[in-house]
């Protein structure tokens, strides 16, 4: 069994993203969530519209500097923002072999003999589970679809709908941590299994 854990247990609103009126008339400065000076992944929850969306970048901080241009001059209120949170962190993989002890709790991931792997600054986010690449942003988006539970939608159109087959001949355990988002959520992570061949596909 390989195994693949996505930590994205670092987590805030998006609250301080947009300025906050002041007394005097003027505003606050716009603000990141602090911790995103990294390479990795990351999920967008809009609670308003039960939307998701999954992104990837080799500097996460830098990709959401981007937007905070965007939110101050579409006008959005700190309190809009505030329903939308972001949880992001890294992905670690493991192969099949050697054999893995393995405790069913979310204190056994990462599974030992596990490597970090980050995404590169341009092209796809891909790892090699057994000899065969796996689309790591791919693969989440469809395990946010069809394993998490929490209905809606995700907003990542070009690799949401199209059913994601195991290519690997072994089954594969994933994992997926969140954080709370600034208070949006419970802290939680769930496990499902990803089994090989056409026909077990999420």
């Amino acid at each position: 069994m390989g195994y693949i854990f996505y930590d994205l247990r670092r987590s805030d609103s998006c609250r301080d993203m947009a300025p906050a009126a002041l007394a005097d008339g003027t505003f606050s400065d716009a603000a990141l969530p602090a911790g995103m000076d990294m390479a990795g992944i990351y999920i967008i929850v809009n609670t308003q519209t039960n939307n998701r969306y999954v992104g990837i970048s080799s500097n996460i901080k830098n990709r959401f500097n981007t937007r905070l241009a965007t939110v101050t001059e579409m006008g959005f209120h700190n309190l809009e923002m505030q329903r939308i949170g972001v949880t992001w962190g890294s992905v670690s993989v493991r192969n099949s072999l050697p054999p893995a002890t393995y405790l069913p709790q979310q204190a056994a991931w990462p599974v030992p003999g596990s490597t970090v792997v980050s995404p590169p600054p341009f092209g796809s986010f891909v790892a090699t589970v057994d000899g065969q690449s796996i689309n790591l942003e791919k693969l989440l988006i469809r395990f946010v679809l069809r394993k998490l539970g929490a209905g809606g939608t995700v907003s990542n159109n070009a690799m949401a709908y199209q059913r994601y087959d195991n290519p690997t001949a072994d089954i594969i355990k994933v994992c997926v941590a969140w954080g709370d988002m600034g208070g949006l959520f419970q802290a939680d992570y769930i496990e499902a299994e990803w089994y090989p061949g056409i026909g077990h596909g999420w």
